[in-house]
């Protein structure tokens, strides 16, 4: 399956690579030098400016050998465009995200060491990288040798901008971030007081069924204040980006809590949901509060559209790729077309037992986004007698995770 993460604002970040004069495959001599010191700065045989694109990565100078126009899928650089910092790889056989790369593997180039610094345009879009390669491991670079490379990372979108090396930061867009920081403010002011609430009315309960109401009340409430705190610390409201806050995680308290979380909608809504069978319930190296929402978006969609009985599962395919599973015993229409539903507001009318009811059909577009944010895949299945949302985790998360050996606290 793939496993190279996708960008959340990838439509957008294409939009702004393409609206780049100077981003062109024609070559000029000034990115050829840059790339020559770059090379000599890390004693690297190979050093290149990439572009991702949206299948492929291709290069606007590469100095060293000759260099093909290569799918994303053997791209290092589709990790490097995913943070601002710089990305290095001392040996890319220790690292699980490249131990089984096509590029890295016995019988391949051989590539060892990686050194990219992400090029970020003046509109705060990253749209590849400037990096050195080697077929042989090396230290990690000192931090001289770092902030180097950033500034060198910087010259290149400056010409490619037709822009002064000396350009003046830009201001970011004043309606776009005031609005964010007001809709931050107004979910975290009533959250606030209905915590408070549900906590002073908890204290105050006898009845064990409302003692558990409202335990998972103040569950989904907590889970909520996370998420936002979560979202506007790792979101850009610029550019629409949303990074993710990757640690090891315990995927059986998380997904465990997930379903805690909506025991109560479900019995309200005469229906169950339950844990069912674990195949993998180790430590998984992802963002807990964002694999949450799309699970917590995944199972709100099974008990509102769904059949009666739900369950969360979790396995490992033959290729050692991690499965979470969300099936329940709704079916869906022959007239269905499953790749609508992916979209944002579609909820899928005239689906048998799955009605349009609660909700603008954004939980399904999101769950996917929030996936291919972490490398992995998303889709449904139906047949008969059950409809299965499943998503799909690249085996280097698990294997990440537990080299770390240490589970962040949820």
């Amino acid at each position: 399956m793939r496993s190279y993460p996708i960008p959340f604002n990838e439509q957008e970040r294409l939009a702004a690579l393409r609206a780049v004069p100077g981003l062109t495959p024609g070559n000029d001599p000034v990115f050829d030098a840059i790339c020559e010191a770059v090379r000599v700065l890390f004693d690297c045989p190979l050093a290149h400016i990439s572009v991702i694109e949206g299948e492929e990565q291709w290069y606007k100078s590469v100095v060293g050998m000759d260099l093909p126009t290569m799918p994303k899928a053997q791209s290092f650089c589709t990790y490097a465009i995913m943070s601002d910092n710089v990305m290095v790889v001392p040996d890319m056989t220790k690292d699980p995200r490249f131990r089984n790369h096509p590029m890295v593997v016995p019988g391949s180039p051989g590539a060892r060491f990686y050194a990219g610094a992400p090029l970020v345009l003046s509109s705060g879009y990253r749209f590849g990288s400037l990096c050195a390669l080697d077929l042989k491991p090396h230290e990690m670079p000192d931090e001289a040798q770092l902030a180097t490379l950033r500034a060198l990372g910087r010259a290149v979108v400056a010409a490619l901008e037709a822009a002064p090396l000396a350009k003046a930061p830009q201001e970011p867009d004043i309606s776009q971030a005031g609005f964010f920081n007001l809709i931050s403010h107004e979910l975290r002011t009533p959250l606030t007081v209905a915590l408070g609430s549900l906590r002073m009315l908890h204290a105050r309960i006898d009845g064990p069924l409302e003692a558990r109401l409202a335990d998972a009340a103040i569950r989904a409430s907590e889970n909520l204040a996370k998420l936002i705190d979560a979202v506007i610390t790792f979101s850009d409201a610029q550019t629409g980006e949303l990074r993710l806050n990757d640690r090891p995680v315990a995927l059986r308290a998380l997904v465990e809590d997930v379903v805690a979380m909506h025991v109560p909608t479900a019995e309200g809504a005469d229906r169950r949901i339950s844990l069912g069978h674990l195949g993998y319930d180790g430590p998984v190296q992802a963002d807990p509060d964002q694999l949450k929402l799309a699970l917590a978006a995944l199972s709100l969609n099974a008990i509102v559209h769904g059949g009666s009985d739900m369950v969360l599962e979790t396995a490992q395919d033959a290729e050692g790729n991690l499965e979470i599973i969300v099936r329940d015993n709704g079916t869906l229409a022959p007239e269905v077309d499953l790749a609508e539903l992916y979209k944002p507001f579609v909820v899928g009318t005239a689906i048998d037992r799955r009605d349009a009811r609660g909700g603008l059909g954004l939980g399904l577009p999101l769950t996917r986004k929030l996936v291919e944010l972490h490398g992995g895949a998303f889709e449904i299945d139906a047949d008969a007698t059950h409809t299965v949302a499943r998503i799909r985790l690249p085996h280097w998360r698990l294997e990440a995770a537990r080299q770390q050996g240490v589970i962040a606290a949820e």
